[in-house]
């Protein structure tokens, strides 16, 4: 396999974390909306702030970043003596 293959990869996968963490606030703003809908159905009010997972919450997000970080790094050339 050569270097371009580990930086693909790398990227691939630091990218795939990224989505992942961003899924987590999509699906966490769509949550607080509709409970948020459903109170407001009923004239009663709440004060539902989000609940965002921190970067280390969720082992994928972290492992799949530390992997990519470490396959980029491992892609690039090393220096010939």
């Amino acid at each position: 396999m050569g270097n371009n293959y580990y930086k693909i990869l790398g990227a691939i996968f630091m990218i795939i974390s990224g989505l992942i963490y961003t899924a987590e606030r999509i699906i966490e703003n769509l949550s607080a909306a509709l409970v948020a809908a459903g109170y407001a159905s009923h004239g009663t009010g709440t004060d539902r702030a989000p609940n965002y997972a921190g970067f280390f919450d969720n082992f994928f997000v972290w492992f799949f970043f530390l992997l990519g970080f470490l396959l980029l790094a491992y892609g690039f050339p090393k220096g010939n003596k």
